[in-house]
């Protein structure tokens, strides 16, 4: 093996022919270019270069070694340059999952504007109801997953990154269905189909708090993940469902979707998450980047 460090003042000589000019190109000595050569063709136990007081030129072998060797160095920054990108989160593989509901927000946008200016992250894309998203970042399969359920353990980074305006899913037999908006007291005599609790506590929580404050009691018929399901319940008349107002682009011919006005369900907060231990630099670009 030989000492890399040598060939930057060995291609100089090859390429200028002169010992004084190899010199100014690495700068240094002329009498340090002449020491690296002669390690390096010690530890190559060939000669490299034949020199004269006139002339200065490669051997057969100094020939071939200097075409390897100029292979090397352009291999060797490639590698530095990689690694460079790599740590500092500019090249990588992501993997994002993207719970249906998010496509009607501002978060797709988000998404395209990051792929311009990062064209070395190579994203792949699973668009699933929320909780399934939950399951595959357990499992690795995913890196970031982005939806409206908040995953609070000590395992999970989770940080909120946008709002979402939310509607009630009426069927469209329903007298409501006609109004240009809805708060919960125009809806406490309804029945609800709601996600679980145990996927969405927070929301849950805050939907029962909201009704007791009205003097009402909240009436589920039915609990259903993910949104699409729960239309579905609310086509076939088992009740209603409070879901992202961008579901109304559906165009359902049994469904209508009314803007909901309330202080603290009115708008649904959306969570970029990812697995702590999975916290790589491309996976901190990414969640930089669509925050803002």
């Amino acid at each position: 093996m030989f000492d890399t460090r040598l060939l930057p003042s060995f291609i100089a000589v090859a390429q200028h022919q002169h010992f004084g000019k190899a010199a100014v190109a690495v700068h240094a000595t002329q009498p340090g270019v002449s020491q690296h050569i002669a390690k390096l063709e010690a530890q190559l136990k060939f000669k490299l270069i034949e020199r004269t007081k006139r002339s200065v030129a490669l051997t057969p072998a100094g020939e071939a070694f200097y075409r390897q060797a100029k292979k090397l160095i352009a291999t060797i920054e490639h590698m530095h340059e990689e690694g460079l990108q790599i740590a500092t989160g500019l090249m990588g593989q992501l993997a994002v999952g993207i719970a249906s509901s998010v496509i009607y927000s501002d978060i797709p946008d988000r998404i395209a504007r990051f792929k311009i200016g990062n064209e070395s992250i190579q994203l792949r894309f699973i668009v699933q109801a929320g909780n399934f998203l939950k399951e595959l970042v357990d499992g690795g399969d995913l890196d970031v997953v982005i939806s409206q359920l908040p995953m609070k353990d000590e395992a999970y980074h989770s940080v909120e990154i946008a709002r979402q305006q939310m509607g009630v899913a009426l069927p469209k037999s329903n007298p409501l269905a006609n109004r240009q908006y809805l708060t919960l007291e125009m809806l406490r005599s309804e029945r609800f189909i709601v996600v679980p609790r145990e996927y969405d506590a927070q929301s849950h929580d805050t939907l029962l708090a909201r009704m007791r404050a009205l003097g009402a009691t909240l009436n589920i018929s039915a609990y259903e993940t993910p949104s699409l399901n729960a239309i579905a319940r609310v086509a076939v008349g088992e009740g209603i469902a409070l879901l992202p107002l961008g579901y109304r682009s559906e165009h359902h011919d049994t469904v209508h979707m009314v803007k909901l006005r309330d202080p603290e369900l009115g708008m649904a907060k959306l969570y970029a998450t990812c697995r702590t231990e999975n916290m790589r630099p491309v996976v901190e670009r990414f969640l930089q980047a669509i925050q803002r």
